[in-house]
């Protein structure tokens, strides 16, 4: 034991333990997450950075506001460069700064480098979040900075630093307003509980709203412009649509339990600390879990509509992150090797639940498969028409795939996966036109009764969708009266009359 001690003490001495650190975790990364480019939300919001990107299609017809600093800073590359590039570009560039940040954040809890590598590690071998659906790492898109920036600014904020952690806490939320909303009064709270000075406090308030113009503007421009919402329409994106991330009644109860247990351990075993960071950190903690717990309450009271500030993202995310900090943090404070071995028989006990093994596994099998994975039927069909069809050309086709503008470089008539919050209302009566006004009951057979109900339309149904939207061509499986131009095994375009 003492040889072991002996070699870590070592290697944490060593000028280049935090770089191998920071290697070793980016390799993890790599093999969860370096899926070829674009992956999920990929295939929309890299596209975003072309502001020119299909000027004849609905969704991509406003600017995304809600992402409008990200999508300014990074067309400029995207100009001159693929959007491929600029995707491994950017993740190669912040996944790096992201460990940067994680490592520094452990270190606030005065654990070594390898013990930060250790709990990160951790943390991405069962997905970073517990419940919620949330990530960090896991491609690039406006968040991944926006994590970035909020990360160093908690590492800023625990040497009791102000105005450098507040820019970087106010450009939290301009790049991304769902992450940096409800940190912004996180850190408040814990600075206010810390009893800084009115004039420091002062700076922060100042420098943290300076900061966060350029996400703010934009946003209330996009309010001002756009039409309201009903209740029930927000109903349904939070119950239907997005119910992973919106939804506290969709979580996992087990996951709920143990985010609990790893918060009560947290702030047990920080609760006399001596130093700021860790005092700052305990408070920071219990305000967005309070911010979660307010998210539940307004499921409870049927608030729907402010249920879309997402106050339920930042608590499953970093409390497990602070977990595995802590776990290391009171591991070595205990001198005794009993109280060692129990403190690391309730840290298994905690992620037992949460299956790392099993998930880190699953993750770096999916990266593989990613890989090798031929092009099924719809690429086909999709590059077919992005090679054979006008640039001008709107398709009329089922609206849940994901890689359909990627794919096709063509308009399309609406995209479940892809709402617009400023016409929500006419999204949803989209989606309706296109389904026959089928009744979506609920988020696991929300796509597969989309596609059903939008393969049953009738020919005059169809002809009807594209008067009504002026669709050129159709891609279906189901066979109509119309002249065919291309087909495989399982799909036919057809030229509208």
């Amino acid at each position: 034991m003492q040889r072991i001690t002996k070699l870590l003490d070592s290697f944490e001495r060593s000028p280049i333990s935090f770089w191998l650190c920071l290697l070793s975790l980016f390799l993890i990364v790599l093999a969860f997450h370096g899926r070829p480019i674009p992956s999920n939300n990929e295939f929309i919001y890299l596209l975003r950075l072309d502001p020119g990107f299909l000027p004849n299609d609905w969704s991509f017809s406003h600017s995304a506001n809600e992402h409008w600093l990200f999508n300014l800073i990074f067309s400029i590359p995207a100009s001159f460069l693929s959007i491929e590039i600029v995707g491994w570009l950017g993740r190669i560039a912040f996944w790096n700064l992201c460990l940067a940040a994680l490592l520094k954040l452990g270190n606030r809890w005065d654990i070594p480098s390898w013990a930060a590598t250790i709990s990160i590690g951790i943390w991405l071998a069962f997905n970073q979040s517990v419940v919620n659906a949330e990530w960090i790492l896991g491609g690039f898109e406006a968040k991944v900075p926006a994590y970035v920036f909020l990360l160093f600014a908690l590492v800023e904020f625990s040497k009791q630093r102000i105005v450098l952690p507040a820019i970087l806490l106010g450009l939290s939320f301009s790049f991304h307003p769902a992450v940096g909303i409800w940190a912004v009064p996180a850190v408040g709270l814990a600075l206010l509980v810390e009893r800084i000075s009115f004039a420091h406090f002062s700076k922060v308030v100042a420098m943290t709203f300076l900061a966060c113009l350029p996400g703010i503007i934009p946003l209330l421009t996009e309010q001002v412009a756009g039409q309201p919402a009903t209740t029930d329409l927000w109903h349904f994106m939070v119950t239907v649509q997005m119910p992973f991330h919106l939804d506290p009644y969709y979580f996992s109860k087990v996951g709920m339990f143990v985010l609990g247990v790893m918060l009560m351990f947290n702030i047990a075993a920080l609760w006399n600390a001596n130093s700021f960071a860790l005092r700052f950190f305990r408070i920071f903690q219990i305000a967005i879990a309070v911010f979660f717990l307010v998210g539940v309450l307004m499921r409870f009271l049927d608030l729907y509509s402010l249920l879309r500030f997402m106050p339920m993202r930042l608590f499953p995310i970093l409390t497990p992150l602070f977990f595995m900090f802590t776990a290391f943090y009171l591991a070595a404070k205990l001198g005794s090797v009993q109280k060692k071995i129990v403190i690391g028989l309730i840290v298994v006990a905690t992620l037992f639940p949460l299956h790392p093994f099993d998930n880190a596994i699953g993750q770096m099998r999916e990266t593989k498969a990613s890989w090798i994975a031929k092009p099924d039927d719809t690429e086909i069909c999709l590059k077919w028409i992005s090679q054979n069809t006008p640039t001008d050309t709107t398709i009329l086709t089922s609206p849940t795939g994901r890689e359909f503008w990627y794919r096709s470089n063509r308009a399309q008539i609406v995209s479940y996966m892809y709402p617009r919050y400023d016409r929500l209302a006419e999204w949803r009566q989209r989606i309706a036109d296109l389904t026959g006004n089928v009744q979506i009951a609920s988020r696991e057979s929300s796509r597969s009764d989309i596609e059903t109900a939008f393969a049953k339309l009738s020919a005059a149904e169809i002809i009807e969708i594209k008067q009504k939207y002026a669709a050129n061509y159709l891609l279906t499986r189901t066979i109509y009266p119309f002249p065919v131009i291309f087909e495989t095994e399982t799909y036919k375009v057809y030229q509208l009359p």
